[in-house]
């Protein structure tokens, strides 16, 4: 298998946010609601759903099941959310009037709060902690892709991810390594993030590439290639994490990025 650019997702394939984003989501919700009833189960139940590629829209979601949707089971309410549309207008079809503007964001704080702690909060969200009061759930975060490996195909690669980009450089820090403005796309707009395939598409563009490989691991990475393709572009998609793959439309599936660059061929910067 040969292509000429591969396109990341970040959390989850890139950097192990197993204990930083994913935490910060749990620590909120428990925080909100004052149960532990959400968990990692959870989690990937709505990751495996359209419209929960940000985590505080997945925190968002399970402080509003604990909070007025707990005689549903996780896997119903999902269900619901789901046949709405997902995400959150999926999830307030769901839950109603209950679902306020200031619940959803006072949950949406205390993720960034768990998340950027007293170490980071002000420098990504621009306040001090004043609930969840720790050092930050980002100090967890792992690379998975090193800079030697990263060095020999940089010219080939681009960034989809819905970080943004003060937490996109707290990533880049982390892993040693980064890409050029045009081979990035972060989070600025809320219309154009995933799977709204513009940003794949303008790096697509600017990479001049014919054929492509997504690397991600969300039911939204998913519909961003469908919608990449049709728009024209050709890529296909690659699932990263332990299988099987919860969705049967996947052309990949590997554990890791590496154990994934290990299997295809990219073409690489000359010598």
């Amino acid at each position: 298998m040969s292509y000429d650019a591969v396109i990341f997702d970040v959390d989850g394939v890139l950097m192990d946010t197993r204990h930083s984003f994913t935490v910060a989501v749990l620590d909120a919700v428990a925080t909100a609601t004052g149960s532990g009833r959400f968990t990692i189960g959870e989690v990937r139940q709505l990751k495996a759903i359209p419209g929960f590629n940000n985590d505080w829209h997945v925190a968002v979601a399970g402080a509003a099941w604990v909070s007025f949707c707990g005689e549903l089971s996780f896997s119903e309410f999902t269900q619901r959310i789901d046949g709405h549309g997902g995400g959150l207008p999926g999830l307030k079809k769901v839950v109603g009037k209950s679902l306020t503007t200031g619940f959803e964001a006072r949950v949406i704080r205390l993720a960034q709060e768990a998340y950027g702690g007293t170490t980071a909060c002000r420098q990504l969200y621009g306040f001090e902690p004043q609930t969840i009061r720790q050092a930050g759930r980002w100090r967890a975060e792992r690379p998975l892709l090193s800079p030697d490996r990263a060095a020999g195909f940089i010219s080939r690669m681009g960034i989809v991810t819905g970080r943004d980009a003060a937490e996109m450089e707290l990533a880049f820090r982390r892993l040693g390594w980064r890409l050029p403005p045009e081979q990035l796309a972060v989070s600025r707009d809320m219309s154009l993030d995933k799977p709204n395939p513009a940003p794949l598409l303008a790096i697509l563009a600017h990479l001049a590439s014919e054929e492509a490989l997504y690397a991600g691991d969300s039911r939204d990475d998913l519909e961003l290639v469908r919608n990449a393709r049709e728009a024209g572009a050709r890529v296909d998609f690659c699932f990263i994490g332990a299988p099987p793959a919860p969705w049967s439309e996947v052309e990949l599936a590997f554990n890791s990025v590496n154990d994934l660059l290990d299997s295809i061929e990219v073409l690489h910067d000359e010598e």
